[in-house]
């Protein structure tokens, strides 16, 4: 993704001062959902109080302006200081309704992206439709890399339990069961968002701090046009990146040296040389510190058996979250932790990831290819984005954050919501052009 913009208390101000910058009138009772944003110095803030008027949230941002903005999906008689789902020592507040959001997301920022994730909603918005009782609210741009399509389930059985607890584990449950059907549809839909009764959701009309477009509702017919055709009119700060046409990361187009094009004519019956860009897991400003970065072993099986292999180890290691990334055969896993080399040597020769161990052991750090590979003059196996997954290892991990390897991630296409603001190393990672075979 181009650099983000560089806001500002005044140039935030500008946006939220302004007359009405965002609507609340789709929520049923605003007060009766939470409010949750982050602020420009970093830390995230939760509403202490209810909200009940644009206005009145506003105000809540004086003195700290926000570059994200998000809504409860789920109302509560009690939104404030919620606590949280596994806390024993709290009563389980009482959800009152939940809406049903689906996020889907085609990265990185691109209109090509952006267009594939419009035909993909529009799919997901009449399947829905034909296939279930749902009445949809709305669909909004996020701001960045796709939509959310915002839908009320008119049953209301589930909120007729009287134990809360067991009230938010049915509809819990109730939407598990919606989500796999969606899944089994072919519907490329976030696996987390749709079943968590925890969720928040970028408020529209409200600044994506990484892009400075405004997540907003969009009409159904724009949805039923090319992005191309509508693009332009949709509202972004005055600081906001442009959305480039194709995937900025598609690496620009290199020509191997004459002596390497020989070699390769020479050497026919050896595997073909290619180009392609490494980056370093050491952790830049830390002595003994690495992310986890490492293809997934092919004998782990399918993209989706390797994951979920992958997914068993670093839940049982407290690890996470990590990224997840294919090129048509071979996943790669990061997970942007500043991880104790011998730590890492240990666990992972014991998970099964014994040439990223043995990389660690022998140069205290891997090179690992995170682009496509070049031969001749063009691009194979070009790395796609999936998915994020082990938030819930990430609230038990008790290493900090790799800077650098957080903003590769972001690079990459998978931006991940870091919990807290316990960071090691410096912002950049070390990254090379590399030639192998």
């Amino acid at each position: 993704m181009p650099d983000k913009p560089r806001w500002t208390e005044s140039s935030l101000s500008r946006h939220y001062d302004s007359p009405n910058p965002f609507k609340l009138d789709w929520l049923e009772k605003p007060s009766r959902h939470q409010f949750r944003w982050r602020t420009l110095s970093g830390p995230w803030v939760t509403a202490r109080r209810r909200i009940a008027s644009e206005n009145h949230l506003v105000k809540e941002f004086q003195g700290s302006m926000p570059t994200d903005v998000y809504v409860s999906t789920s109302s509560w008689l009690d939104p404030v200081n919620l606590p949280r789902l596994r806390d024993k020592n709290r009563p389980t507040p009482i959800l009152l309704d939940h809406l049903v959001v689906f996020d889907i997301d085609m990265r990185p920022f691109c209109k090509r992206k952006l267009e594939a994730a419009r035909l993909a909603t529009l799919e997901l918005r009449n399947w829905l439709i034909e296939n279930t009782d749902l009445a949809i609210q709305h669909v909004s741009f996020s701001g960045s890399k796709g939509f959310h399509l915002v839908a009320k389930d008119p049953n209301r059985d589930l909120f007729a339990e009287p134990d809360p607890k067991l009230r938010e584990q049915k509809v819990r449950e109730q939407r598990k069961e919606l989500l796999q059907s969606v899944l089994l549809a072919g519907h490329p839909v976030d696996p987390v968002v749709t079943a968590d009764t925890r969720r928040i959701i970028r408020l529209p009309g409200t600044i994506h701090g990484s892009t400075g477009w405004i997540c907003s509702t969009i009409e159904y017919d724009w949805l039923k046009k090319p992005v191309n055709g509508w693009i332009g009119n949709l509202p972004r700060h005055e600081s906001a990146i442009n959305m480039p046409k194709n995937p900025p990361l598609s690496l620009p187009k290199l020509s191997l040296t004459k002596k390497l094009t020989k070699l390769r004519a020479d050497a026919s019956s050896e595997p073909e040389e290619f180009l392609s860009v490494e980056v370093s897991t050491h952790v830049h400003g830390t002595r003994d510190r690495s992310a986890l970065i490492s293809y997934l072993p092919l004998k782990w099986g399918s993209p989706k058996q390797a994951i979920s292999l992958a997914q068993k180890h670093f839940e049982e290691l407290d690890l996470g979250p990590a990224a997840y990334l294919e090129d048509g055969r071979n996943v790669l896993a990061i997970i942007p932790r500043a991880l104790p080399r011998d730590y890492l040597i240990s666990k992972l020769t014991k998970a099964g990831l014994t040439g990223f161990a043995n990389d660690l052991r022998r140069f205290e750090h891997a090179w690992v290819r995170v682009s496509g590979r070049m031969t001749e003059d063009s691009w194979e196996s070009e790395l796609e984005p999936l998915t994020v997954l082990g938030y819930e290892a990430s609230s038990r991990c008790k290493f900090p954050w790799s800077s650098s390897h957080l903003d590769l991630c972001e690079r990459l296409g998978l931006p991940i919501r870091a919990d807290s603001s316990d960071l090691a190393g410096s912002k950049e990672a070390a990254i090379r052009i590399a030639v192998r075979r």
